[in-house]
């Protein structure tokens, strides 16, 4: 076989491929064997029909063309490793090919995307912008009151009526026109009064209530409630208010501390949840702040990424999507319905992200080529430990399955590029954040860095 390679632009080449006599007749005859281990004729048995037969039967241009579909992959394989690109190759297109004749040489054109490779620019010294995060005693009241909630407790209220913030047990039954509305019917249904959880204006139809007493009502509903035959109707409702609760809030002091800690008073306490919530909002200023650095090296370098590369990596990412929606109890069709989008238009909307993704993980492999940093079965073995710790499973089974599977190099890869982010981010420096940057950030304060882990 003989490979001509032809640059036909930036990270592409064309193969110009002869392919001699002898390998063609090879591949016809492959085919004839195939289709003839298969053929069955009056008066002989399955797989002993005579060459000249099955040609005959099937005809020599149906062979030619299955010996030709069959062939390709693996004679385009050995012109990819003819010409030094295999391992480099990330896509083929264009295959130019014509009728194949098994008695002469054969000749086809594709061609091949080759694999970036990124001339780096700055990426140590680069100035990032950092956000400064301070905690405030808004936030640990926050907190304490999530702790006030989870400890509260509900009270039976015998001598009042019914206010806002109360829980009530009740029967309702709802209709329209004299007919029962589905859904709107039940027996010991407890609500909040003033949470919003009913119709506009239900709850506080029930304020002032009291305990056995029975309340008739009208009630309109919203002109977008979700079922249409309702929306915009009104209804009447019949209640039997059955029993009235308060929500009691235990104090927040040092017997509340004792409760819901290991502190003894409720000042220790609020040093403990400041500490705890200053050092989750440092790390989240921390991954923001690395991948901001990772990005502006990434601006830096110089790299063009094929289109195929980018078409697989925003499939990739629509099936990403597709199992988030999953989990939701959703369907593709469903949640392209409400967008009014197919599954063409999404993928196109994440081009530019899949784009970037490979940047990032092609200058970050460059870069840790650049600076020699590596990672040692030992740096594989902590974070195999560490894992399985989580898992409560042994660590040593679990790099066993992990060897067995394949995964390792695939995890010292993936470390290998965590490292190459922490290097880029701990060469950097950083600079106070503008405001618009602050409010930038803390808008996307809750989004995953895809290198955090």
């Amino acid at each position: 076989m003989k490979t001509k390679v032809s640059p036909t632009g930036e990270n592409e080449v064309e193969l110009s491929v002869e392919v001699p006599a002898e390998a063609v007749k090879k591949a016809y005859d492959r085919t004839v064997a195939k289709i003839r281990e298969e053929m069955v004729l009056p008066g002989f048995r399955k797989g002993r029909v005579p060459m000249n037969l099955v040609i005959q039967n099937v005809g020599a241009d149906f062979i030619r063309s299955e010996a030709l579909e069959d062939a390709i992959p693996e004679w385009g394989d050995e012109a990819l490793k003819d010409a030094g690109l295999y391992d480099d190759a990330v896509g083929t297109s264009d295959l130019q090919v014509g009728p194949l004749d098994e008695s002469q040489d054969y000749s086809f054109t594709l061609k091949v995307q080759t694999m970036p490779v990124p001339v780096l620019g700055e990426y140590k010294g680069l100035e990032v912008p950092k956000r400064e995060v301070e905690i405030t005693d808004e936030q640990i009241s926050a907190q304490l009151a999530m702790l006030q909630e989870r400890l509260a407790s509900l009270q039976p209220v015998e001598d009042r009526a019914v206010q806002t913030g109360d829980f009530v047990l009740m029967d309702l039954e709802g209709s329209r026109d004299g007919e029962p509305i589905e859904g709107a019917q039940g027996k010991d249904q407890m609500y909040e009064i003033g949470r919003g959880n009913l119709i506009p204006g239900f709850e506080e139809e029930l304020v002032g209530a009291k305990a056995g007493e029975e309340k008739a009502f009208d009630i309109t509903f919203p002109d977008d409630y979700h079922a249409e035959d309702l929306a915009g109707k009104t209804a009447s409702f019949v209640v039997t208010v059955k029993e009235i609760k308060e929500k009691i809030v235990p104090e927040l002091d040092d017997a509340f501390a004792a409760d819901v800690s290991e502190f003894e008073t409720i000042d220790e306490l609020r040093g403990d949840v400041r500490e705890r919530l200053q050092a989750a909002a440092d790390a989240g200023a921390q991954r923001e702040y690395r991948a901001a650095a990772v990005e502006k090296a990434v601006e830096h370098a110089t790299l063009a990424v094929p289109s195929t590369m980018v078409d697989r990596e925003a499939h990739r990412l629509f099936h990403q999507l597709e199992e988030r929606v999953g989990e939701q109890g959703l369907t593709m069709d469903v949640y392209l319905g409400v967008l009014e989008k197919t599954e063409e238009d999404i993928e196109e909307e994440m081009r530019p992200q899949a784009e970037f993704i490979i940047k990032r993980q092609l200058v970050l492999e460059k870069i840790a080529e650049a600076e020699g940093l590596e990672v040692t079965d030992d740096d594989i073995a902590e974070v195999v430990k560490h894992d399985a710790e989580a898992l409560g499973r042994d660590h040593l089974q679990l790099l066993a399955d992990l060897e067995k599977s394949g995964r390792r190099e695939a995890l010292r890869d993936e470390m290998l590029v965590a490292k190459a982010a922490d290097f880029v981010a701990d060469a950097s420096v950083a600079v106070p954040m503008t405001e618009a940057e602050i409010a930038a950030a803390e808008e996307s304060a809750d989004a995953v860095d895809p290198e955090a882990d």
